[in-house]
């Protein structure tokens, strides 16, 4: 692949990671929105952000095609709808009630949670650091259990549900923009008929804050509408990289959504950061750290299987067209597969 592109491909990846990581910072400014209407209007501004970026491609027939497709899929569809919304909802909620360090953490454990789910669902095997960086980082998670006398039920539910989000996504083959633009579909009705309720009859939720900000409010109106082109911009980004970057090099820059999400928690929105959190989050690094090493040398393992293949497949195909009168003694040495008779 040229550098260029690769280059290109981590930039990418890097400003998809600092638009999420920055993200707490823009919906902390609509603190004062109750989290389910927020949300509710992050769901319907997405969907009309992506019907309208695969309208112009050419592609908007594709998220009716996953709506209408076998019952399986459409429950696969159902399912990630859920989840994705749930885990909008649980990440905007965490940080108007000021957890924003408790959902990086959630985001820390995504990674090691996910390679659990990959050998208990799809039996992929471990190595001795994979496992030992999920036991060390469930070690984190039930320290600060302890000392703070309450499960981290927001890292935790923002973890679990984006885990098994992507365990769902790798059993579909479409691609990542027009799967998220079905699902924010799926549930777009049920938003509408959320912010009708807020605006109409004063719905309140279980918060009982009054809501029906949109209109009200100019700045209010905009970031609300805006949302949709924070969810949809770092997805298409990411989906750019993916097809530029090896997938060690886009899961370690991924890291750099938490981290800032970390830092956001801790510098500007000045959350409590005591020992217990400390020693926690410090599990937690030790775990990446592993993981990251780990993810690294899988990878070197696969390039050079894919240079050996490479060579040995130019190998055999140089045998044929170099006029050799045996082939299979020219390879010999260098492969051990034979050309077909």
């Amino acid at each position: 692949m040229p550098v260029n592109d690769r280059f290109k491909g981590m930039a990418a990846m890097v400003l998809a990671g600092v638009i999420w990581g920055l993200s707490a910072i823009y919906y902390k400014q609509l603190s004062h929105v109750p989290a389910l209407e927020v949300a509710s209007h992050r769901v319907v501004w997405s969907f009309l952000t992506f019907a309208a970026i695969l309208a112009a491609q050419g592609r908007g027939r594709e998220i009716f095609r996953i709506l209408t497709a076998k019952r399986e899929s459409q429950r696969q569809t159902v399912a990630a709808a859920a989840l994705i919304s749930t885990n909008w909802f649980v990440w905007i909620l965490a940080i108007q009630l000021g957890h924003a360090t408790e959902a990086s953490l959630g985001y820390f454990v995504f990674p090691l949670i996910a390679v659990f789910l990959g050998s208990v669902v799809f039996g992929e095997r471990l190595t001795a650091l994979q496992w030992a960086a999920v036991a060390i980082a469930a070690a984190g998670v039930v320290y600060m259990s302890v000392g703070l006398q309450a499960a981290p039920w927001i890292a935790v539910s923002l973890a679990v549900t984006f885990a098994i989000y992507g365990v769902i996504k790798k059993r579909v083959a479409a691609g990542p923009v027009v799967t998220v633009a079905a699902e924010a579909g799926l549930i777009t009705p049920f938003a509408i008929v959320w912010l009708v309720g807020v605006h109409q009859f004063g719905w309140t939720g279980a918060t009982g804050r009054p809501g029906g900000m949109f209109g009200k409010d100019l700045l209010d109106s905009l970031m609300l509408a805006l949302s949709g082109v924070i969810t949809a911009g770092p997805l298409i980004l990411m989906s750019y990289a993916m097809k530029r970057l090896r997938y060690a090099e886009v899961g370690l820059l991924q890291y750099t959504n938490p981290t800032l999400q970390f830092l956001v928690a801790v510098l500007i929105f000045l959350e409590p950061f005591g020992p217990v959190q400390l020693v926690s989050f410090s599990l937690i690094w030790a775990a990446l750290l592993l993981y990251s090493v780990e993810l690294v040398r899988q990878d070197r393992i696969f390039r050079r299987a894919d240079i050996a293949d490479f060579g040995e497949s130019t190998t055999v195909n140089s045998a044929f067209t170099s006029g050799s009168a045996n082939p299979v003694s020219t390879t010999a040495s260098t492969s051990p597969v034979k050309p077909s008779q």
